[in-house]
């Protein structure tokens, strides 16, 4: 700096900056504040969209929920159906060809010859005699195909 009426240059040299204890406590005032209210928004921010979140998300569960209980009741009414004895008794006379049994009836299985089935079999090496077959008498025997 120049003082310009004595024409000589003066020179700040003892001039030292310090630190002001008052001024940095000011300072800290109002920066702390202002931090903990920028952290309180920036948290209820995260806060309320968490619960934003979780209603999407409860609504979605919701509508799966209705949607399975939907498919639930219509499989139950499908088995049901199903299940129904009438509509089995069709299909077996119908599409199968089946007949009711008569009283006294008795369909043998055709009884094949263990060593002439292919494969190998648990006890078809095992020597075992075929059982004796039964027939009750009078019994009317239908062979199987």
């Amino acid at each position: 700096m120049t003082d310009w009426a004595d024409g000589i240059e003066t020179r700040n040299y003892g001039i030292r900056s310090e630190i002001d204890a008052n001024m940095l406590s000011d300072l800290f005032r109002t920066i702390i504040p202002l931090v903990a209210i920028a952290g309180a928004l920036l948290f209820y921010s995260w806060v309320r969209s968490q619960i934003i979140n979780i209603g999407y998300e409860t609504q979605n569960l919701f509508t799966l929920e209705q949607s399975l209980e939907q498919t639930q009741k219509r499989l139950i009414l499908e088995e049901e159906t199903l299940r129904n004895p009438e509509r089995i008794d069709l299909i077996a006379r119908v599409d199968l060809g089946m007949t009711p049994l008569h009283p006294n009836q008795l369909i043998v299985p055709e009884i094949r010859d263990l060593n002439a089935i292919p494969g190998d079999m648990a006890m078809s090496g095992s020597g075992t005699p075929m059982l004796a077959r039964r027939i009750a008498p009078g019994a009317e025997i239908i062979p199987t195909n």
